[in-house]
């Protein structure tokens, strides 16, 4: 329910993990496996050899030096500041979404009357008390964020075992019923429950 993108977000993880999976790899065979390791040898003094002759082949009037003065420099550092921009944003945008605003309520056309806006913190609050005093949950927190414009509630509980997921869903419907009447609005809502003997290794999601 915020901005992150999953779908991006876990194929930057799987790419990382199998990178460090397939260096770790290689090490250990360069390390342990000696037909590899004379390969690996053979093969980084090629790519060395590859790499200078590319440096002297490209060099920079202002520089004398035959490797430091290529504009093949000048490539890496412009690709290796990209790579840092695009992980920077990737990184800033990562859990966004959330809100401090619930709802703003109008005046119903009167002039002499203003909007109330209504903070998240209020809801959360209610919610989350009202919750704590149900003995079938172990524990409740909600939050608040912003799904296309619109304020949406984040109910995440925790049951007792012995209490199946119908009957938590059943206890935090009843509590969002009664916030939502004394609220005058319907705000949509995202159920999560966890815990429970029937879900101890499984997640539920309910939207409302």
């Amino acid at each position: 329910m915020n901005s992150t993108n999953r779908v991006l977000n876990r194929g930057f993880i799987f790419l990382v993990g199998l990178l460090i999976l397939a260096t770790g790899t290689v090490l250990a065979l360069v390390a342990l496996v000696p037909v590899v390791r004379e390969r690996w040898a053979a093969a980084t003094k090629a790519v060395i050899d590859t790499v200078t002759r590319w440096l002297k082949a490209t060099p920079l009037p202002e520089f004398a030096g035959p490797l430091m003065g290529s504009w093949l420099w000048l490539l890496a550092i412009a690709a290796g500041a990209l790579l840092i921009a695009a992980l920077v944003v990737f990184s800033v945008r990562q859990g966004h979404g959330h809100t401090n605003r619930l709802a703003s309520v109008s005046g119903n056309g009167n002039a002499n009357t203003g909007a109330v806006i209504v903070e998240a913190k209020v809801a959360e609050h209610a919610i989350q008390d009202a919750l704590a005093n149900r003995p079938e949950l172990v524990a409740a927190h909600v939050s608040t964020y912003l799904v296309k414009r619109q304020s949406a509630l984040k109910v995440a509980i925790t049951c007792r075992r012995g209490i199946s997921p119908r009957e938590a869903s059943r206890i935090v419907n009843e509590v969002l019923v009664a916030f939502d009447e004394l609220l005058g609005l319907q705000l949509p809502a995202l159920v999560q429950i966890s815990g429970g003997f029937r879900a101890r290794t499984t997640t539920v999601a309910r939207l409302r």
